[in-house]
């Protein structure tokens, strides 16, 4: 009896090629969609770290990309953890602006901020900044020029009123002091009395010797 020998078909190219790219299809499916990055922080004004000789006038944020205007913050805060001032920035493309009204102390502060990326997540950060000269201190030269005007204008109004004579004084004086009129009338009484004096005298001598 004859053995029956089996033949396998060989295995074309194409076959293998079509196999290798459904597998290569099935493991891309399996691996996990890749993460969008977020926006992230490219500079700030201030920048972190600096050093102001007074505090700024606003504080300019610029992000990667557009970010999206939705409950941004911006909060500047002391060495405590004190808020100083929080403000609701304004935003145009990925520019965000926030203006510092409140005055600062001198001293090193905190910004915080916290703003909506462009792909729907939140992000947030802090920097430093340091300010040599508080709000009250540059104002200190101006009010203490005031201080010394209002003193030399009191001091200017002191002296003269001192100088001024109130009617009730002047009546005062006018009481005290005789007047001119009669200053003058004074001599001539005495005068008249004195002679009326005289004559009677004589005319009580003559009358004694007289009698006798």
């Amino acid at each position: 009896m004859i053995p029956v020998t089996h033949r396998h078909a060989p295995v074309r190219p194409a076959t293998l090629l079509a196999l290798c790219a459904a597998l290569m299809l099935a493991a891309t499916a399996l691996l996990p969609a890749p993460a969008h990055a977020h926006d992230t922080l490219i500079s700030s004004d201030p920048a972190d770290g600096a050093t102001l000789e007074v505090q700024p006038d606003a504080i300019t944020l610029t992000y990667s990309a557009d970010v999206l205007e939705v409950s941004p913050v911006v909060r500047i805060v002391d060495e405590s953890g004190e808020t100083l001032t929080e403000v609701t920035p304004t935003i145009d493309g990925p520019t965000v602006t926030a203006p510092v009204e409140e005055p600062l102390p001198a001293g090193t502060h905190t910004v915080q901020w916290r703003v909506v990326s462009s792909d729907g997540h939140p992000i947030e950060g802090t920097f430093t900044i340091t300010v040599e000269q508080g709000a009250d201190e540059a104002a200190g030269p101006s009010d203490a020029g005031g201080t010394a005007g209002d003193a030399g204008g009191a001091g200017a109004s002191d002296s003269g009123g001192a100088e001024e004579t109130t009617p009730a004084a002047t009546a005062e004086a006018d009481e005290e002091t005789p007047s001119e009129g009669e200053s003058s009338s004074m001599p001539l009484l005495l005068g008249v009395v004195g002679v009326a004096v005289v004559g009677v005298a004589i005319a009580a001598f003559f009358a004694l010797r007289k009698r006798t």
